[in-house]
């Protein structure tokens, strides 16, 4: 029996060590081709070359046989192949990026060396193409191989921890966000109540000691470790060897959920981790230049689609009674109220009429007022919602200094009224006519959703994250998806 079990546990192995083994050729193999393809368009371009030397043509033609496993070697050293990340993964292009940087000093260099302006040249087009190709070809790659039936995308997690805690991570780690991750079961660990057991929608598969022989049982790729304390240091060790001799990765949530990565720094005290937290960026000279840099922005926009802001107001004012324009109290940076600006989508009166529709809202919480077929909304209003075309007015407002490109939601006075203390350091930053709230669901967000994202941005700004956001929102817009 047991040696049937072994025997079970090692083809379980093999086949995902085979299974990763040729997705990481493909993914190798897809890479390559890339930057061979963006070597030859290179030489292409400039295929004798300019130089004076008699070695012009050596290096360029040495440079398009190198640039494939160069460009493969730069992507290993930004651990562009982990196993861990063989599927979708969300830093892909500041690998790809700081691969580029890398091989672009190397064969620099390379260039100074051999004093070929020629090669110098074809790197300048030779490496943004790889950097650009490379996402493509990688995503064929991973069609290619699911057509075939190799899908290792998804990895199987097995959770540990107390049932709120696996509640809480299996809410919050949502399939279209991680598509990658597929929560299988959970063991739980500690007391748990009966009715906490039955609302969990995941398959309780056993406690504590039976998390080894569970994650091979069901051929998991890692199990995921919550805060709990029963799971300490030498018990953590232990199943840690115990699953590593299963193939078994190993991962732990921290206590401190919602802090970005950037801002953490592990550090060693006499041999023990000890981890840094960041503050929040909340003011200075960074915040300054977001400012002035937001409020060129929204002039520029302002000045380019003045056109059709026009044409808009135009429409919205032909087309329903009332003024073009949505005036409305918002609350602001540090509690300041401010009026904010919209093309109005509903009807003139729609705010008369919100008593008589209390009973359709759709948010339970109490707080926000959301109807997914609002009566009140115009024809055009819904296109102009559809499109997020009725925000486009809050350019004003970033131009005035009351709002930023991208923020938290702008909440209304009666809702900050209920805000706790720890909700209202939404208030610490600027709203933003784009943020994390839109770019993950928007109206389809329940309220705890919204607060959760937006304290998110507020403790974990940076530039970075602005222009994620900002590249985001081009296609959330563009699906629609929560706008109503």
């Amino acid at each position: 029996m047991l040696t049937s079990e072994r025997r079970t546990s090692q083809d379980v192995r093999a086949g995902r060590y085979e299974r990763t083994r040729v997705y990481l050729r493909a993914l190798l193999f897809a890479d390559a081709v890339a930057a061979l393809v963006g070597a030859l368009v290179a030489y292409a371009l400039h295929p004798d070359g300019s130089d004076s030397a008699n070695l012009q043509i050596f290096p360029l033609r040495l440079a398009v046989a190198l640039m494939p496993p160069s460009w493969a070697l730069a992507l290993w050293l930004q651990r562009a192949y982990d196993p861990r990340r063989i599927g979708t993964d969300p830093e892909l292009f500041r690998k790809v990026l700081g691969a580029s940087g890398l091989l672009a000093a190397g064969l620099a260099a390379s260039a100074l060396l051999v004093d070929s302006m020629s090669l110098f040249r074809q790197i300048i087009v030779a490496i943004p193409l790889a950097a650009a190709l490379t996402p493509i070809a990688r995503a064929a790659a991973r069609a290619g191989l699911s057509r075939a039936g190799l899908n290792v995308e998804q990895r199987k997690v097995l959770l540990v921890g107390h049932a709120r805690s696996v509640a809480g991570f299996a809410a919050q780690v949502r399939p279209n966000r991680a598509p990658w991750l597929r929560i299988v079961g959970a063991c739980l660990v500690g007391p748990t109540e009966p009715e906490e057991e039955e609302n969990l929608a995941i398959n309780v598969q056993g406690d504590l000691s039976s998390v080894v022989e569970t994650a091979s049982a069901m051929e998991c790729d890692a199990v995921v470790v919550l805060n709990c304390p029963e799971v300490d240091g030498p018990a953590l060790r232990e199943l840690s060897w115990r699953l590593h001799e299963q193939g078994v990765d190993l991962a732990i949530v921290p206590v401190l959920v919602g802090v970005a990565a950037e801002r953490i720094l592990v550090d060693t005290v006499d041999g023990l981790p000890l981890m840094h937290i960041r503050a929040p960026i909340l003011s200075g000279p960074i915040r300054a230049v977001k400012g002035a840099v937001e409020r060129a922005i929204a002039a520029a926009a302002l000045l380019l689609l003045s056109p059709l802001m026009l044409a808009l107001a135009v429409t919205v004012r032909l087309t329903s009674a009332g003024p073009a324009f949505f005036r409305q109290v918002r609350v602001g940076l540090n509690g300041a109220e401010f009026v904010c600006l919209k093309f109005r989508t509903m009807v003139a009166d729609a705010e008369q009429l919100r008593d008589q529709l209390e009973h359709l809202n759709e948010k339970s919480d109490g707080v926000l007022f959301k109807i997914r077929r609002d009566p009140r909304i115009t024809g055009v209003g819904r296109i102009l919602r559809k499109c997020s075309l009725d925000e486009l007015p809050q350019l004003i407002n970033v131009l005035r200094g009351e709002m930023s490109l991208v923020g938290p939601r702008p909440p209304l006075p009666e809702e900050v009224a209920q805000y706790t203390d720890e909700v209202r350091h939404r208030l610490a930053v600027k709203p933003g006519i784009t943020g994390l709230w839109q770019v993950s669901g928007r109206s389809m967000l329940s309220w705890d959703e919204s607060v959760r994202l937006d304290l998110s941005y507020v403790e974990n700004w940076s530039p970075q994250l602005d222009a994620k956001i900002l590249l985001r929102t081009t296609s959330a817009v563009v699906r629609g998806t929560g706008a109503f």
